[in-house]
């Protein structure tokens, strides 16, 4: 649920902020009525928001950018697809909800939560191509994290079912159709990089899982995507890595910003060289790691996964992450 409050403020960031109040006003215009309190209450993540009220804040939001019939029908239909995992999960404990809220004008003006979730930062020109492979020895330092990874992945194997994720519509980086991701109850967070580091969710190809990652180090930001293969054959992808800025994609330098052929060896981990990507961080902006990764055979690079955001402070020093916001 925290996770899908954290899409819904990234929708209305990326749709121009528009304040909730805005927002309440324009979803009476689009005829689904809710007040500010309710759409503010929905993007904290604090209770489950219903199905409608979801839709009406992406109708908002998306009117908010002028968007035509189109658009706001093709967005309705993204992130109900998107929803609908997260009802099954919730339907249990989740207390019934007002269908919607009275026509009347919105309430009145109340402070609104304001979390960015913008995305990133520039490059510089230090890089090595050559892949990271992480043996025994190298989870051996990071035992907690593993476990819990090889835990998650358990879960997996055990559940089948699969949640959809939807990219917001109107992402600079929206690409292409997801693929399935993680069942419910299944952990989608990656091991991480170690130190001061936060990946994405987990995503699934050829057998393979994979995420990127964004770790804070210094002066600097490392943005990198590691790939794990838990089957007991060699598997062959291709990887493509970059960052966002403040809400717009920049591509890493060298090979794996144009991607790269990687073969991942089994029951170990490849991770893309930490000087591959670097940039360095920018006061008041918020930055993710941005990567692709498929099969050898497909065409285009289709859908990608980006890592959890990253709020450097206007001192130029001080990272909060997403989660600790």
């Amino acid at each position: 649920m925290a996770a899908f409050a954290i899409e819904l403020r990234r929708l209305r960031e990326e749709c121009g902020r528009p304040t909730y109040r805005q927002l309440a006003t324009l979803s009476a215009k689009v005829g689904s009525p809710y007040s500010d309190t309710t759409f503010s209450t929905a993007a904290r993540g604090h209770t489950a928001p219903s199905r409608a009220v979801v839709m009406a804040y992406v109708r908002a939001c998306l009117a908010y950018t002028k968007a035509d019939e189109e658009k706001i029908a093709s967005a309705v239909d993204e992130w109900d697809t998107r929803w609908k995992p997260l009802e099954v999960e919730l339907a249990p404990a989740r207390p019934s909800q007002p269908a919607a809220d009275s026509a009347a004008a919105p309430e009145p003006d109340r402070p609104s939560p304001s979390t960015s979730e913008g995305s990133e930062s520039e490059q510089t020109d230090e890089q090595t191509e050559r892949p990271v492979v992480v043996t025994a020895r190298w989870f051996a330092d990071r035992r907690k994290p593993v476990l819990m990874f090889l835990a998650g992945i358990a879960a997996m194997a055990g559940l089948g079912l699969g949640a959809r994720y939807i990219a917001p519509p109107g992402s600079a980086a929206a690409d292409s159709v997801p693929p399935v991701a993680a069942p419910p109850g299944a952990s989608l967070s990656a091991a991480g990089l170690g130190g001061n580091s936060r990946c994405g969710r987990l995503r699934y190809v050829n057998g393979l899982t994979w995420s990127p990652c964004t770790r804070v180090e210094g002066t600097k930001l490392v943005f990198a995507v590691q790939i794990s293969n838990r089957g007991k054959t060699p598997v062959a992808v291709k990887a493509k890595l970059s960052y966002v800025r403040a809400g717009v994609a920049y591509g890493c330098p060298g090979s794996w910003g144009a991607g790269v052929d990687i073969k991942v060896p089994p029951g170990e981990t490849v991770i893309s060289p930490l000087a591959a990507c670097t940039v360095t961080k920018l006061p008041a902006t918020a930055f993710q790691a941005k990567a692709w990764v498929i099969t050898p055979t497909d065409r285009s690079w289709g859908y990608r996964e980006m890592s959890q955001t990253v709020h450097i402070q206007p001192d130029g020093v001080k990272a909060i992450w997403a989660d600790e916001a």
